[in-house]
Order: C-alpha cells, then structure tokens, then sequence
C-alpha cells in the first residue's frame, strides 16, 4: 500500500517542474522529502537514557539563556525561577513549594529542567516559559512571562 505523501510527490514534482517557480519548487520538495522520512529516534546513552532525558552538566551551558526571576502567567499563576546555589540547578517556587530542578538536554534548543520526584518540568523558549506535571500529563502553568 503507497503512502498519500509517495502517491503525491511525483504529480507535484513535475508540476512545479514546468511551473513553479525554483525557490518554492526547492522549498515544496525538501518539504515533501522530510515529510516521507522516517522519524528520527533520539540516540540512547551508556546509561541507557534517551538524549531527551538525560542530565546536562553546568550552568555554564545553559545559565547565559536561562531567564530567573517572578514569572506571570496565565490565570493569574506565578513561578518564581532561580539559579541553584551550586550553578548545576534551579530552583523553581511554585504554589509555595521549591523544587530543585536539573537541566535537561533537548533537541529543539528549548531549556528543560526536571523534578523527576514530583514530576514538575520547566520549559523555557523565548517567547514563554511553562510549567507541566509529567506524573499527571497536565500544564500547570502556561505563557509564562518575566
């Protein structure tokens, strides 16, 4: 059985071909052949840990784009986000409760940092920042901004 994606990419390759323009013909082709790909799996530690859930080392890789300090957020939520004393964690106060957080290695460039006791994830990309519960699959905290 062919895929929709194997059905399709002949018919839009020859008509961009002979009527598109070459900058999107390139753009729609690289598109279509990333869109047929297989997913990538994450390469697997010594430990046996997925890259995605592996510890990072020191602030000194992530510090200088970690952003600390009061967070507002969505329903009237706030997250307080500190630099850990010794530079290789945070601590996130949330409803009262502090958690150590340590960094996490993504693929996306997004910061990660985990309580792997309470299940409490803290995502930071540049536009926001949110807060999930892993052990219940739930966002506490969203669009949070300093």
């Amino acid at each position: 059985m062919t895929s929709a994606v194997e059905h399709i990419r002949p018919a839009l390759a020859n008509f961009l071909a002979n009527f598109g323009k070459p900058f999107i013909g390139a753009g729609l082709l690289a598109l279509l052949a990333a869109c047929g790909s297989a997913p990538l799996s994450p390469p697997v530690t010594e430990s046996g840990q997925t890259a995605a859930t592996q510890a990072v080392g020191s602030g000194a890789l992530w510090g200088p784009q970690l952003l600390t300090g009061r967070f507002n957020c969505e329903m009237n939520n706030r997250v307080d986000v500190k630099m850990g004393d010794d530079q290789r964690h945070i601590d996130l106060t949330w409803k009262g409760r502090v958690y150590v957080m340590l960094p996490m290695a993504t693929s996306t460039g997004a910061l990660r940092f985990e309580d792997r006791s309470s299940g409490m994830v803290w995502i930071q990309i540049p536009s926001k920042s949110m807060l999930l519960n892993s052990k219940l699959g739930q966002q506490v905290a969203n669009e949070c901004k300093v």
